[in-house]
């Protein structure tokens, strides 16, 4: 990747909805958004492409917002993204970027039952600490459909379970439905970072006997007959009816399809794409949704 690629948007939000402008930048999948408030709101988007930060640019000046401007990065974005980088919470998850402090659990109260759950945070309360370093990898745990998705998997993955990570990224959703207690997870991705950045960070969280990754396609693996009772792809709406075939047939006859990267208002057209499969549950967060779907 070029140094020079790496390109800052930045938006003065004005009069303008906080959260329609970050949405706004986030369809173009940016690297991370930090706020910053210096009297006013200002919203800074990292991108790896300068073309794809001039479009988002242009879409954000379509909200009629104060203003926006491109600044070129001197680095090649990743220390800037460090920079930003933020704890985050997501159901019982707790994400914790690996080169910032791990907080300290609150204190017990009395009567509190402590379970033997590994990487725990706050066990009496049921709370899971990830610790990550997503590299050049999605699953930064700062984008919404992230939380969405792991917030979803806490209600649907049951132990012993069978789980399959469509687009595994940097492995936060196949390490929080490990630490759920699944018997095995497996993560694909065709991006050969992918596999390699999942596995480091499923041993770091101690689930590393549990999480295996590969570049396998998902035909192949549902191709194989192995059936899953959980399946979780976070990507974006065309890929997800682009994958929906494979989908289907990966999921367990009495399984649990969770999928996310779907604007909201939008969603529908995912359903449709994934039919026979019926839609038991939408989740929305910051004009994001994430859907469960089941056979019917």
């Amino acid at each position: 990747m070029d140094a020079s690629s790496w390109t800052q948007v930045l938006v003065r939000v004005g009069d303008a909805d906080p959260a329609l402008v970050s949405d706004r930048l986030w369809a173009f999948a940016p690297a991370a958004i930090e706020e910053r408030d210096d009297g006013s709101l200002l919203l800074v988007a990292g991108f790896d492409d300068h073309d794809v930060a001039a479009s988002a640019g242009a879409a954000v000046e379509g909200l009629g917002v104060a203003s926006v401007h491109l600044r070129a990065v001197d680095d090649d974005g990743l220390d800037a993204w460090r920079a930003w980088a933020r704890i985050e919470q997501a159901g019982p998850f707790t994400l914790v970027p690996a080169w910032l402090p791990v907080p300290e659990p609150p204190p017990q109260e009395p009567g509190d039952r402590v379970a033997a759950a590994p990487r725990s945070l706050d066990r009496g309360r049921g709370r899971h600490l990830i610790t990550l370093d997503p590299g050049r990898t999605f699953g930064s745990g700062s984008h919404p459909t992230t939380r969405l998705v792991l917030s979803t998997l806490a209600r649907v993955v049951n132990p012993g379970d069978l789980v399959l990570d469509v687009g595994c990224g940097s492995g936060v959703l196949s390490i929080g439905a490990a630490l759920l207690g699944a018997g095995r997870v497996l993560g694909i991705d065709v991006d050969p970072e992918a596999p390699p950045t999942t596995t480091t960070n499923a041993r770091a969280n101690g689930v590393g006997s549990v999480v295996s990754a590969t570049d396998e396609d998902l035909s192949s693996v549902s191709d194989r007959g192995e059936r899953f009772d959980v399946v979780a792809a976070n990507l974006l709406a065309p890929v997800l009816a682009d994958l929906a075939p494979d989908l289907i047939r990966a999921l367990a006859s009495d399984g649990h399809l969770v999928v996310s990267g779907l604007l909201t208002g939008r969603w529908e057209a995912t359903a449709t794409a994934l039919e026979p499969l019926v839609t038991s549950e939408v989740i929305h967060e910051q004009g994001w949704t994430a859907m469960v779907l089941r056979h019917p």
